[in-house]
């Protein structure tokens, strides 16, 4: 009795299992038999999954074509970079030889700076008469030396390359503000030499007759006066002219002089003077020009015979005009 009880439970729970899945059932177009086959619901479900499997990979497809394009793209430039990279690497050793003929240039700049120095402290002394030379030396420039082997690789070079040119860099800074303020002091002593009397106060030769210095006069006789100029005899009517830029202060008749100019040399302390002229040609508060004609020779005033007499002043004394003729 328990045998036959225990059958339909058995076969109630291989139905239910049998039910989970699906039939498939195929229909043919003529009389024939039907055919059937079961599917398991898991063998459907593995069947989805691959096929989600597959639309995944199908879908990511053309992604990946259009990465793997992208990637070679990216490998095309970076060929044509090392490509580039290795022929500039090859100019490493043409420009450190350059950077050393660089080095030698520097040196001829420093030589030919040292040299406009000393010419300069030359000519300021000179002209000056009271400066004290403080001279210039050659400061020599010369890269690093590095041992360069076949063995070296080519970012040891690049390495030696870029610490001569910082070292370049540092020199030629140095060199440019030396040069720039030879340049400054040259152009400011150009300007002052426009305002200094360094040419001859006539258009030609005379010859002195009376030095600067102590002597006897020569309309008194009287020994021992101070002669504050020089005096040049030289036909009269011959043009005077302005030894230096600078503005006509006096232009008249002025006591022992006669026929008087007196010219102001802008602010570098210099004035000069010219007297017994026969003509003046400028009046006061005219703007001359070093070489202009300014007044013609003559004997006026405290004169014995056709002459110029020559003064400059610096800082408002008297000094030998012959420092000052070329």
């Amino acid at each position: 009795m328990e045998r036959v009880m225990k059958s339909p439970l058995r076969f109630s729970s291989r139905r239910r299992k049998k039910d989970r899945g699906y039939t498939l059932m195929v229909l043919p177009n003529k009389p024939e038999k039907v055919r059937s086959i079961y599917l398991p619901f898991v063998l459907i479900v593995i069947f989805f999954c691959l096929m989600g499997v597959n639309f995944y990979f199908l879908c990511r497809y053309p992604l990946r074509i259009a990465e793997i394009f992208r990637l070679e793209q990216e490998i095309i430039n970076c060929k044509q970079i090392i490509a580039r990279q290795e022929k500039e690497l090859k100019m490493i050793d043409p420009a450190i030889r350059s950077t050393h003929e660089v080095g030698e240039m520097i040196n001829v700049h420093n030589r030919l700076a040292m040299e406009l120095e000393n010419k300069y402290n030359e000519v300021r002394n000179i002209s000056s008469r009271t400066r004290v030379s403080r001279g210039s030396s050659y400061r020599p420039f010369q890269l690093p030396q590095y041992k360069l082997s076949s063995a070296d690789s080519e970012l040891t070079k690049l390495y030696i390359l870029n610490s001569n040119l910082d070292f370049l860099d540092e020199e030629l800074s140095k060199t440019s503000a030396q040069l720039q303020d030879l340049y400054s002091r040259f152009s400011a002593y150009d300007r002052e030499l426009d305002y200094t009397p360094t040419i001859y106060p006539l258009v030609q030769k005379g010859y002195i007759t009376s030095y600067y210095g102590y002597r006897r006069d020569p309309v008194t006789g009287r020994v021992g006066a101070f002669h504050e100029g020089i005096d040049i005899a030289v036909r009269a009517g011959t043009p005077v002219r302005a030894t230096a830029d600078g503005t006509v202060v006096r232009a008249s008749s002025y006591g022992t002089y006669g026929l008087f100019i007196e010219i102001k040399h802008g602010s570098y302390g210099y004035r000069t003077r010219y007297a017994h002229n026969s003509k003046i040609l400028v009046r006061e508060g005219q703007q001359v020009k070093k070489g202009d004609i300014i007044a013609l020779v003559g004997s006026t005033g405290k004169s014995t015979g056709p002459h110029l007499h020559y003064e400059v002043l610096y800082n408002g004394k008297p000094v030998n005009p012959r420092n000052y003729l070329p």
